[in-house]
């Protein structure tokens, strides 16, 4: 495996509660065994290792995302620390980059210029308007976090950041208002998350008046017309997929997923994410400090994770835009029943969502373009007919029992109950 994305958790606390989260609130409780923040002897230890495998790989950059909990519950000398423990990979021509992502409640001018100094870019997490966005993103007594968050982009905004959001769908807020809710914030950039949730936790998350489908569309026309549009990060891979490009991330696409996670105890894991699957779901025994980089293959959800564009049921397998698609999101294809041998719970939406893309694309081309390309229009129901008719002629994948290991045992759910 070729890594050189890290998620390197350097806190593994938060000052907010947010009812969604996966890390704390969808039953996940290895958190309580995790060290506070991370130690200097990891830090230390998995900086030497990963410059190892850059080597071995001969991979020329590395990108290193700060998270937590929330990253800035650590002391600013303990960060700057951090961020220098990386200057031996520099030296050894590989370029690494700083990007930090924060619930923004605890920046100031300080943490700014810190930033500025180390070469750190800053996204911040918010989900919309005031009244939709503190339903859920709550502090510890739970009061609403929303103007805070706004004080937090101001102090960035003062202080010349270009800031991207991220944000998690909320049906209840109006497409058209939404999308004017983070344009009025003048922000670089908004990735719209679909809300993480699996087979077995999917069905208190839709709304009977609108289905993500719908709600994603409508976003997506909104800012489709837009001439001064900043950019959605979900919409702009679909595009680039659409006209050719490959350019996977972990949720879209068919490339390797080359993140791996790096707890604060020194833990190498797959996304965290997948911590919805199950209290503990992401453990395994390889440590940074006691362990190679290259150790991760013994992990097989790490495997299944960074192969997970590849490693689809049958359904993703006979359809057309798979390669688009990549099966969707790893987290949101588990259930408890069959592992990851499912398709994900948003495998109808994707499909509307794709289809309505491209041919919203292809009727904004010239058409000597679109001979070029050979791009023409696919609807949802011909993709339909399509997978109905492929279907029975897929043959088993050797990688499906891989996929099924992941199903609970009753000796696993006697483990969940007790």
């Amino acid at each position: 495996m070729r890594i050189n994305k890290i998620v390197v958790k350097v806190a593994s606390r938060c000052n907010i509660n947010c009812s969604y989260c996966y890390m704390y609130n969808l039953g996940d409780l290895s958190y309580k065994s995790q060290p506070k923040f991370i130690e200097e002897k990891t830090i230390e230890s998995f900086a030497k290792k990963m410059l190892t495998h850059l080597k071995k790989t001969q991979l020329g950059t590395l990108g290193i995302i700060i998270h937590g909990g929330e990253p800035l519950l650590m002391k600013k000398s303990d960060f700057i620390n951090f961020i220098k423990h990386f200057d031996i990979i520099k030296e050894n021509n590989i370029q690494v980059s700083f990007a930090l992502q924060t619930n923004g409640i605890l920046l100031d001018d300080e943490w700014c210029t810190i930033f500025k100094e180390y070469g750190v870019s800053v996204g911040v997490s918010l989900d919309g308007p005031k009244q939709e966005n503190d339903k859920f993103r709550i502090d510890k007594k739970g009061n609403g976090t929303y103007d805070d968050v706004i004080k937090g982009l101001t102090t960035l905004k003062n202080n010349n950041f270009t800031t991207g959001v991220l944000s998690v769908m909320n049906l209840s807020i109006d497409p058209e208002v939404y999308y004017k809710h983070f344009k009025n914030l003048e922000l670089r950039a908004v990735d719209v998350l679909l809300l993480d949730a699996n087979h077995d936790t999917h069905t208190s998350i839709f709304n009977d008046k609108i289905t993500p489908a719908q709600w994603y569309i409508k976003v997506f026309d909104t800012w489709y017309k837009d001439e001064q549009k900043f950019r959605i990060r979900f919409f702009d891979m679909i595009i680039k997929e659409i006209i050719g490009e490959t350019i996977g991330i972990d949720s879209l696409g068919v490339s390797e997923n080359n993140v791996l996670v790096l707890e604060t105890n020194g833990g190498l894991e797959a996304v965290d994410v997948l911590k919805l699957c199950g209290d503990s779901f992401t453990k395994n025994d390889i440590n940074v400090n006691t362990h190679e980089i290259e150790e991760i293959s013994k992990s097989d959800l790490i495997d299944v994770y960074y192969n997970s564009g590849k490693y689809l049921p049958k359904k993703c397998l006979a359809c057309p835009v798979q390669e688009i698609c990549g099966g969707g999101y790893l987290p949101h294809r588990y259930s408890s029943k069959n592992g990851f041998n499912n398709p994900t719970i948003y495998c109808d939406d994707l499909l509307q969502v794709i289809t309505h893309i491209q041919n919203t694309v292809i009727d904004s081309l010239p058409n000597e373009l679109l001979l070029q390309t050979g791009l023409s229009k696919l609807t949802y129901g011909e993709a339909l007919e399509i997978i109905a008719e492929k279907l029975p002629t897929i043959p088993e994948p050797d990688y499906i029992e891989k996929l099924e290991s992941f199903k609970k045992s009753s000796e696993h759910e006697l483990r969940d109950i007790l």
